[in-house]
């Protein structure tokens, strides 16, 4: 669990892709902190497995490890960070509204636009009515955007459901590696 900012600073390093690698000497460089401070602060998230590291010659490239629930918590704690900056009452009353009616998995807003991720596709009427120009897609059409669309998967605000877009992002991450990562991992 994150104990401290410096904590939550390096996982929101990984914001703009999710699947990037970092030496430890870029995530200092990054957070503009000194090598040993970060090292350190690595090493306790890497013990935690909340990163990843692949050791390429005396270095070691970190990336988010989406098999330890904590790393989910933490990346959704960035995620509400982020969305305190966006209005969702109307959001929120429509989920209240609809929760025994609708299954709804998760709200992004990227592009200007909102997609949700539903369970059955039947609902997409109400939700368009409502909320005119969004996107309505089932999981496995959500998993193709993510592959398709560079910028839900590297822009993007989750105003509901942060932790089921990350299970769902973890179904598609050997594929997500492939296109977006800086190294084939």
């Amino acid at each position: 669990m994150a104990k401290n900012q410096l904590e939550k600073d390096i996982i929101s390093l990984y914001d703009n892709n999710l699947v990037n690698l970092f030496s430890i000497n870029q995530i200092a460089t990054k957070l503009k902190k000194k090598y040993p401070y970060i090292n350190k602060k690595v090493t306790d998230l890497i013990n935690n497995k909340i990163l990843n590291k692949i050791i390429v010659g005396k270095s070691y490239l970190c990336s988010l490890n989406f098999n330890n629930p904590e790393t989910i918590l933490l990346l959704s704690l960035q995620e509400l960070k982020k969305k305190k900056t966006i209005s969702t009452e109307n959001i929120n009353n429509f989920i209240e509204k609809n929760q025994l009616n609708i299954t709804i998995h998760s709200i992004i807003k990227y592009n200007s636009k909102l997609l949700f991720v539903i369970e059955n596709l039947s609902d997409r009427r109400k939700i368009q009515r409502e909320f005119i120009d969004c996107l309505v897609a089932d999981k496995k059409e959500f998993l193709d955007l993510l592959s398709e669309e560079k910028k839900l998967f590297t822009n993007h605000t989750i105003l509901y459901g942060a932790e089921k877009f990350f299970e769902l992002l973890k179904i598609e991450l050997n594929e997500l590696k492939r296109l977006y990562s800086p190294l084939n991992y």
